[in-house]
């Protein structure tokens, strides 16, 4: 079956809608978007196709909690598909430009698009818990406890990586060196649980071009109740390194005294889990992210 008819085939038996046009509008790691306009282009939704069905099951039930549960701008999600190889996810279509698109960098409101995305996370964060813990299942008391369980398993797959080559030595040096000095990295006292998105960068967001205004956050990824500053790092990449929106943060909460170190820290172990849950990664950026993580322990004087 083709990707349009399959497309097809799942609006219709889903919504009940019959499909007018197909575009593509986008492609990132775990799968493509479409742009479906249907019944005679009254209604448009937007269909992501990926071959990693568990993967697409966690981010629809992700998007849809996060919808339901915060005011932040996620879009309508309507329904998770699962045909011949292929799993979809249909969501409302946001017409905006992506938070990678070139021409962002030509706007006289760079500022206001900033202040937009770092407000909308703190509409995020507004969010707590009790526990720690993944979103639908939080049973920690620490931070630190639950963290630590991640980390170790974490540790454990770089190890193997590494034994079998297909780790750099930098990387997984990064790695073993905090993993040991955990409790000097964590020794700050993390409370209350928070809510975070668990991706929150430029290539999950949709702007209008116009206004420079967040229009949507999609893409969530390990969403959990949290040390707020977890979802940091994604802001110190790409665009959003030049928008400032980490200082941005800054600027409006108390970060902690390792803001920074463990911003590193969360970052090379993220993409760790990428590696571990997709079997490929970009080994420039692991080497990147433990040498930056590296300099952070040193800078604390931890190693």
């Amino acid at each position: 079956m083709s990707i349009e008819d399959l497309i097809i085939t799942s609006i219709n038996k889903n919504l009940g809608f019959s499909v007018e046009n197909i575009s593509r509008v986008g492609k990132g790691a775990s799968g493509s978007v479409y742009r479906v306009k249907c019944n005679s282009g009254t209604t448009e939704i937007a269909v992501k196709i990926s071959q990693h069905p568990e993967l697409m099951k966690q981010e629809f039930e992700m998007l849809s909690f996060l919808k339901n549960n915060t005011s932040s701008k996620i879009p309508e999600v309507y329904f998770f598909d699962k045909t011949d190889d292929n799993a979809i996810i249909a969501m409302e279509y946001i017409d905006g430009i992506s938070g990678t698109d070139k021409t962002l960098k030509f706007s006289f409101k760079k500022k206001h698009l900033a202040e937009s995305i770092v407000d909308n996370l703190l509409v995020i964060q507004q969010t707590k818990n009790d526990k720690f813990g993944p979103y639908d299942s939080a049973d920690y008391d620490s931070w630190q406890e639950y963290y630590k369980s991640f980390a170790m398993k974490i540790y454990e797959f770089s190890l193997l990586m590494h034994s079998e080559h297909k780790l750099d030595d930098i990387v997984m040096k990064a790695v073993a060196l905090s993993f040991e000095n955990y409790d000097k990295i964590f020794c700050e006292k993390i409370f209350p649980p928070t809510l975070i998105h668990g991706d929150y960068w430029m290539p999950n967001f949709i702007i209008d071009k116009k206004s420079m205004e967040l229009l949507s956050v999609v893409d969530p990824f390990n969403i959990m109740w949290a040390d707020p500053e977890y979802e940091l790092f994604a802001m110190t990449v790409g665009y959003g390194k030049k928008l400032r929106l980490y200082e941005i943060y800054k600027s409006k909460v108390n970060v902690s005294k390792h803001c920074d170190i463990k911003l590193e820290m969360y970052a090379l172990y993220s993409e760790l889990l990428w590696y571990k849950k997709l079997g490929k990664v970009t080994h420039s950026y692991l080497k990147f992210r433990a040498n930056r993580l590296l300099k952070e322990m040193k800078k604390y004087k931890i190693i």
